[in-house]
């Protein structure tokens, strides 16, 4: 594995996403926290602060609660990191193909089918990177198989102005009608043309991000 495959593995690809994601996953760190909090200590600190209770029993409970302190706040700061470290790579997997798909779904927008969504081996939806990929396979055979179709009538239409003006000798008023039909069909093919289904530069920024 390089060394640029090892900075790209858990890289910030959508830095607002992932962040929020990581806050939501501290938050509810801390609610857990917080009622494991209640649960240990408050039995105590109440029957600390009852004095009806004798001076022996509250002072165990000082003692409990100071035992507590000392063992329970170390592991609940190192289950809360590791937590967060390990929710954060997780997230990555999902996080990751999101944006991927942000880019494909721009990429479809310019008009661009030349390529495929590549992710990683390890990533989570697997199933809907085969999905777009289908699609995008599907929107560029049609738009090639219109592309070609369309530039061969644009042919025939030329053949016939041809054939027609050998004809008349420049004198047939179907011609105008022929030339006309052309332009429109031209227009339609630059329209189709929109759609590109084929790059020899596919695969710069794919292979940037397919790494496993």
């Amino acid at each position: 594995m390089t060394a640029r495959t090892r900075r790209q593995k858990y890289s910030i690809v959508d830095r607002s996403l992932q962040y929020r994601v990581l806050a939501i996953i501290i938050s509810y760190s801390l609610v857990i926290v917080l009622f494991l909090a209640i649960c240990l200590f408050v039995p105590d600190i109440l029957s600390m602060s009852n004095e009806q209770l004798s001076w022996e029993i509250r002072a165990a409970a000082a003692d409990k609660l100071l035992t507590l302190h000392s063992r329970v706040w170390p592991a609940i700061i190192a289950m809360v990191c590791v937590l967060g470290i390990h929710s954060v790579r997780i997230f990555h997997r999902l996080i990751g193909p999101l944006y991927r798909f942000r880019w494909a779904f721009a990429k479809i927008g310019e008009g661009d089918l030349s390529f495929r969504v590549q992710i990683r081996k390890n990533d989570y939806l697997q199933k809907e990177k085969k999905i777009l990929n289908e699609m995008i396979d599907a929107l560029a055979r049609q738009c090639e198989s219109m592309q070609h179709a369309g530039s061969r009538a644009v042919d025939s239409l030329i053949a016939l102005e041809h054939g027609a003006d050998k004809d008349s000798g420049g004198h047939n008023p179907d011609l105008r009608l022929l030339e006309q039909h052309r332009r429109n069909l031209e227009y339609l093919l630059g329209q189709i043309e929109y759609f590109r289904v084929n790059s020899e530069e596919n695969g710069g920024q794919e292979d940037n991000n397919s790494e496993e």
